[in-house]
């Protein structure tokens, strides 16, 4: 009788530790998890979207004939840069060394955030640029969580742009940050 006992309560510890470990993710309706659990956020994207993974970068792009993606980078501060708005410049000049025909559309007024990644304030900048001889339109959301700066890019060529905007709006808001 004592050694079922004993093994009753091996067997109902382990069932627990089963269960705290397996937590269900609340996905939301039409999207799917883009990201897994070696990084700080859950990043939803829609369900009709090919997810893909790089080295920590988590995202997903439209289809195999419009490559729009939307991608989630995380960036360490290092040096001088401690603030977004430094962390931005730094972009910026990159940008502007790399890609033909650079130009900033949108960007934040007086340092202040214009957008909402999640549940934090973000800034956002919106930008076109030349790649290969094709144009293209990017918008990226940077916020900073646990000193970290985050950064969500929506990438698509100038003429689709327009038109995975909601998409792209919808995957910001449902942003989880851990």
């Amino acid at each position: 009788m004592k050694k079922i006992s004993v093994i009753l309560l091996l067997l109902a510890i382990l069932a627990s530790l089963f269960a705290c470990s397996g937590k269900e993710i609340d996905v939301p309706d039409g999207m799917q998890l883009a990201s897994g659990d070696e990084v700080a956020y859950r990043l939803f994207v829609p369900g009709g979207w090919i997810i893909t993974e790089s080295n920590g970068i988590c995202g997903a792009y439209y289809s195999t004939n419009d490559k729009s993606s939307i991608t989630m980078s995380s960036f360490y501060p290092e040096g001088d840069m401690l603030s977004i708005n430094d962390y931005w410049q730094s972009c910026e000049n990159s940008y502007s060394e790399t890609y033909k025909n650079f130009v900033l559309e949108e960007k934040p007024i007086d340092n202040a955030s214009n957008a909402m990644l999640g549940e934090k304030p973000a800034f956002k900048y919106v930008f076109t640029a030349d790649i290969d001889g094709s144009s293209y339109k990017f918008m990226q959301l940077v916020t900073v969580h646990d000193n970290m700066f985050y950064t969500l890019t929506y990438t698509s060529s100038a003429d689709n742009y327009a038109s995975h905007l909601e998409d792209v709006e919808k995957t910001a808001s449902e942003i989880i940050f851990k």
